[in-house]
């Protein structure tokens, strides 16, 4: 199926700063679900545009529309930040998504890594300002997401599986640290589980589809192993697909039978 893509989409104003969004959708007229899409890079890098062609724009190629947010970094704003920043996302595209062909009765939130941290927040936590489960995502799916913010590096060294080629041989900076403004994610504990999605489990009501790599060597596939059990036990409407022998960021997420699946997830969970 072909494609096409409005960019630069202003989306949020804030500190005199236009926070934008990239819409990929499937060529055509007709009316198409849509899943804003969060990317990863440890909350402190990484842009919209990243992995476009075999990731957002292959998922549009499914039928399945997909807004790619900016967000604010950790060099900017620390959490909450992030997420205010997806609700607004998920806000603008309710009113305007239209004006775009997209269906906006029910909307999806995807991500990958710190970004699927994004999207599963949004749709567990309310940040306590109250509104914030009236508007999460309405189907959520997290690709190698970290759940439990207190485990990360705990696991991690535990399993002592390889790095991602991208970062080997380069120290691992404190991510979750860094996300919530300490210099070490241990000095408050409290903090670090309230902005874990495992602690939200029970505030599940969307369906939840985790996708990890089996031999992930930076956010091990405990972290969505833990969140699927939690989010089964709450009752919720979770899936967890693993991939055998995938690192972080792995090309292995970029084989068909992974965007099928995502695509399928979404079209199915978003057309109700």
């Amino acid at each position: 199926m072909s494609t096409r893509s409005v960019l630069d989409v202003p989306y949020r104003t804030i500190d005199g700063t236009d926070l934008c969004l990239d819409i990929h959708r499937p060529a055509g007229g007709r009316e198409v679900p849509c899943v804003a899409y969060f990317h990863g890079g440890g909350w402190a890098r990484g842009s919209r545009q990243d992995r476009a062609e075999e990731r957002l724009l292959a998922l549009a190629a499914h039928g399945v529309a997909v807004a790619s947010v900016s967000y604010r970094l950790i060099d900017t704003a620390t959490h909450p930040a992030q997420l205010e920043d997806g609700r607004a996302a998920l806000g603008w595209l309710r009113t305007h998504g239209v004006e775009h062909g997209l269906a906006t009765d029910r909307i999806g939130a995807w991500g990958a890594s710190a970004g699927g941290w994004i999207a599963l927040m949004l749709a567990l936590s309310d940040q306590g300002d109250g509104t914030g489960l009236a508007k999460r995502p309405d189907a959520v799916c997290a690709w190698f997401a970290p759940t439990d913010l207190t485990t990360v590096r705990s696991e991690r060294d535990g399993a002592a599986l390889a790095l991602p080629e991208f970062i080997q041989g380069r120290a691992i900076p404190d991510m979750e640290a860094g996300l919530l403004g300490l210099s070490n994610i241990g000095d408050d504990p409290m903090l670090a589980r309230a902005a874990s999605p495992v602690t939200h489990a029970q505030h599940a009501r969307t369906p939840v589809l985790l996708i990890h790599g089996d031999r992930d060597g930076l956010i091990s596939c405990a972290q969505s192993r833990a969140l699927h059990g939690a989010l089964t036990r709450a009752g919720g409407d979770s899936q967890l697909l693993l991939l055998a022998g995938a690192n972080h960021e792995d090309e292995a997420f970029h084989k068909p039978a992974v965007l099928a699946a995502t695509a399928g997830f979404f079209s199915a969970a978003l057309s109700g």
